[in-house]
């Protein structure tokens, strides 16, 4: 592999990525990982594939997962009321009869809007933890706002409008059906199954804080990188005590819309799992026909510049990463970091990628550059 190692160090230069774990899947199954550059800058800790990432936005894809696995158990339907389960009405003010369901919040046609970063701080800093959904979305709230809504339909393809709101809902909807706490549901009905050993929404589940990869964001006014998150200096933040919290209240405190953290080992393992229709070495997470209906196109549109084309549960269908394959499965953008998780379902092919921090230069279509180039070289050398 003299040649891939040598292209990839030749990529890192070239985007200015600090760090970079990646991993390659064909037919079902994970056939190489590796880490290249910086975990952390100042420690010196070089990435591994066994390095901890906070992947953004590839965590919703487990967030669904959870919930489908409830599904499949009759505990909800995807076509179901969210209010219903969650106990309190769900309603866009601007269609007050329109009910919202899991397959809206799945598929991004809620109508919920991003106005949700005040609320999951606040729910995030306090200890214990007090803070309920109610106060975000229902009306007189104290983060409620008219803001939080669009004027489309629930349901309305043409009002497509991602919503990291949408995932922290589901997350409380998962609470609420199992009576688990969201991190702990995951760890025991997707983590411990899988053997992500090295996966959690929880800080505190990390022994060493060390194995979590710190994320820089690039200033080109001073044309250098400085720490956005997770820069934990080997010392754990101190625990939150959740003994008094209700599961289902307020599924925010773990930040399913992007606060998963997970070594490129762990999550290929969630990626064959989906490839093969839920299982992973006799180990099923999924139905067949459950895995299938959440890689479906359930959305179909024109939103983000092209970027969002087709959308299924929680799963986004792209044909512009790999020209001519079309892949399902997620990136993930914030602070600082980029990832991807993408498979070809026929073909059962995949990879992983995860940069902790680089200049990120828009390339031909709607990935970035460093995207592009490093997804086809690992097309090219193990694929094609």
């Amino acid at each position: 592999m003299n040649y891939l190692d040598e292209r990839i160090r030749q990529l890192l230069d070239k985007h200015r990525i600090v760090g970079l774990a990646a991993s390659v899947m064909k037919e079902g199954h994970q056939v190489w990982s590796g880490g290249y550059g910086w975990a952390n800058i100042a420690g010196r800790i070089p990435v591994t594939d066994h390095s901890a990432f906070r992947i953004a936005s590839i965590s919703k894809t487990v967030v669904a997962t959870a919930v489908m696995q409830l599904a499949e158990k009759g505990l909800c339907s995807i076509d179901q009321d969210v209010g219903d389960i969650l106990g309190f009405p769900v309603r866009n003010p601007n269609h007050p009869n329109s009910p919202i369901t899991l397959k809206h919040m799945m598929t991004h046609t809620s109508g919920l809007q991003d106005e949700y970063v005040r609320f999951v701080v606040d729910s995030r800093s306090e200890n214990p933890p007090k803070i309920k959904l109610t106060e975000l979305l229902l009306p007189g709230g104290t983060y409620y706002t008219d803001r939080l809504w669009g004027d489309g339909e629930p349901g309305d393809p043409s009002r497509f409008e991602y919503s990291n709101v949408g995932a922290v809902i589901l997350a409380t909807v998962v609470e609420k059906l199992s009576r688990e706490r969201f991190d702990l549901y995951c760890r025991n009905h997707l983590f411990e199954p899988l053997q992500m050993n090295e996966t959690s929404f929880n800080i505190q589940y990390f022994e060493h804080t060390d194995d979590i990869a710190t994320l820089y964001e690039y200033a080109q006014e001073t044309d250098s990188f400085a720490v956005s998150t997770d820069d934990y200096q080997g010392k754990k933040p101190d625990p939150i005590d959740y003994s008094g919290y209700v599961p289902g209240t307020n599924g925010a405190l773990f930040s399913p819309q992007g606060g998963l953290r997970t070594s490129v080992r762990d999550l290929t393992r969630f990626l064959e799992a989906h490839a093969n229709k839920g299982e992973r070495e006799g180990v099923r997470i999924l139905q067949p026909e459950t895995a299938e209906l959440m890689h479906q196109a359930h959305w179909t549109g024109y939103r983000s510049e092209g970027f969002f084309r087709n959308s299924g549960l929680q799963f986004q269908l792209t044909d512009d990463l790999i020209p001519g394959h079309r892949l399902i499965g997620h990136a993930g953008d914030a602070y600082g970091l980029l990832s991807d998780m993408y498979f070809h379902e026929r073909e059962r092919w995949g990879f992983i990628l995860i940069m902790n921090g680089l200049v990120q230069r828009k390339g031909q279509g709607v990935y970035f550059e460093a995207e592009e180039e490093l997804a086809r070289l690992l097309y090219d050398v193990f694929i094609q």
